[in-house]
């Protein structure tokens, strides 16, 4: 009995490790539906359920969106940069932006992967740190 007992309080914690998406610099992987938003952290992988098709957030680049709380004359914006892996091709690196004055979105493998979204929103006089960063994207066939 006890010895059971010892082997369930060691499973719990280890069986609430594997939940959950993957943490900010944890290269973890996470399973993307088409056409729902998925989140990363930079290092985080999503695989398309269904398909040979994998998207890594490798940073965010320059970030220039007008901070909470400011008025600004241009909206600003971020560079998300993002490493597409398609079969057996090699990966290669893109990178969409927050304005939609440029790419939002790029078409690989008969998908079209967008950028949705990037939290958290600069404040005025301290820019995020890279670690805080997460990017929703939706990957949807084309």
């Amino acid at each position: 009995m006890r010895s059971g007992m010892v082997a369930i309080a060691l499973a719990v914690p280890l069986s609430l490790l594997s939940c959950g998406s993957a943490t900010a610099g944890s290269g973890g992987e996470i399973a993307a539906e088409p056409g729902k938003v998925f989140t990363l952290a930079s290092g985080d992988t999503a695989r398309l359920t269904g398909a040979e098709l994998t998207v890594t957030l490798t940073g965010v680049g320059q970030d220039s969106r007008c901070p909470t709380g400011v008025q600004c004359v241009w909206e600003g914006d971020a560079v998300v940069k993002v490493r597409v892996t398609a079969g057996t091709a090699p990966p290669a690196d893109h990178e969409l932006h927050t304005s939609g004055r440029f790419e939002t979105a790029i078409t690989v493998a008969g998908h079209e992967l967008q950028l949705v979204d990037l939290k958290p929103y600069p404040r005025s006089g301290a820019a995020p740190s890279a670690d805080r960063y997460r990017a929703d994207f939706t990957l949807t066939p084309r």
